[in-house]
């Protein structure tokens, strides 16, 4: 990072003791707002627990969560066999507009 101001100011020293502007900061109360179909991913061992993520399943009206066992952060990268096959039985799950008429 070449100019770390921006993040020091917004998160703070680190990712792991945030005092910047992000502290508070959150989307939960806008999540019931979300009008769109919404795959929410995740894995179980990523920082992010599902203790955190739950409010999402909870908030986002038309949602689907997937937790990859097997990855942390990035499981499109970590279980891309099966990130794709999630991802692609998602779609072929949504309606289209020729599907709905």
């Amino acid at each position: 990072m070449d100019n770390p101001t921006v993040y020091a100011t917004m998160n703070g020293p680190s990712e792991f003791h945030v005092n910047g502007t992000l502290k508070d900061w959150s989307v939960e109360d806008v999540l019931p707002d979300i009008a769109v179909p919404t795959l929410l991913v995740s894995g179980r061992h990523d920082e992010a627990t599902p203790v955190t993520v739950q409010p999402y399943q909870d908030l986002i009206p038309d949602v689907r969560w997937e937790i990859f066992e097997e990855s942390s952060h990035v499981p499109n990268l970590e279980e891309p066999e099966r990130f794709h096959a999630v991802l692609v039985e998602y779609l072929k799950g949504l309606d289209t507009p020729s599907q709905s008429r």
